[in-house]
């Protein structure tokens, strides 16, 4: 695996990857007719992130083989804590189905949940909401 050692080129394929995971956002929401909005994250879901990005910065972030040294889209779910894909290999990071009715942010058992993906640059984070987690999540990302 080699390292890319140009700062400049290494944020240019930062740039591009970032732009391919908005594309893959944009493209999920006009298949399931969904809305996409843009706000500040709530600070669950920045803890959700800074968790993740310190895993990677650590090296304890476990990944499929298709991720590489150069910057791509990746995908990581709540459930999954410390795991990063490819989106070709999220599907390995499916839930089992007393975690697929558990809500991410409050873990209590829910019989409805708002399954979200959200972007931080080329990262795709997925999670599932109990709708009063939801509603606060969203009051608080405003």
């Amino acid at each position: 695996m080699l390292a890319i050692t140009d700062r400049t080129a290494l944020l240019d394929q930062v740039q591009a990857a970032s732009a391919d995971a908005h594309r893959v956002l944009h493209h999920a929401a006009r298949e399931k007719s969904m809305t996409l909005t843009r706000s500040t994250p709530s600070a669950w879901l920045a803890e959700q992130f800074t968790t993740l990005v310190c895993a990677i910065v650590t090296g304890t972030v476990k990944t499929c083989r298709h991720l590489g040294a150069a910057p791509q889209v990746a995908m990581a779910a709540v459930w999954a804590p410390g795991h990063l894909v490819c989106p070709t290999c999220f599907p390995q990071l499916a839930p089992s189905p007393a975690e697929d009715s558990t809500c991410d942010r409050c873990r209590k058992p829910a019989t409805t949940l708002h399954s979200t993906i959200t972007a931080a640059g080329p990262i795709l984070l997925s999670y599932g909401l109990c709708p009063t987690c939801h509603t606060t999540t969203a009051k608080e990302s405003r």
